[in-house]
């Protein structure tokens, strides 16, 4: 899938009858993961910050936003009780705005 120009991807980590959870990839040039932290040039993010703008933003279907395990690259782990073609959206919207306003797309 490609959302404002970068390539995304969500792999399912847990899938039970009311809940999914997943984990959300975006394609960021340039960056390192290391372990919970995203570095680009002399920028450091902390991933659980991105995954606190998507639980402040209180999108219906998204029970939580963490930070993933920390030995993938993966941006955010979302436990959601929606499909997640609904709910990407909204979630990829609060996640690119905050990436862009730290500088990282």
């Amino acid at each position: 899938m490609i959302y404002r120009g970068k390539k995304i991807k969500y792999q399912t980590f847990e899938k039970t009858k009311g809940y999914e959870t997943i984990v959300l990839f975006v394609e960021i040039e340039n960056a390192q993961h290391s372990g919970f932290l995203i570095k680009k040039g002399d920028k450091i993010l902390p991933k659980g910050e991105i995954a606190k703008a998507v639980r402040d933003a209180k999108i219906e279907g998204v029970e939580m936003a963490v930070s993933p395990p920390a030995d993938t690259n993966a941006l955010i782990m979302l436990r959601i009780t929606q499909d997640p073609e609904k709910i990407l959206d909204k979630v990829l919207e609060i996640v690119f705005d905050f990436l862009e306003e730290r500088g990282f797309l």
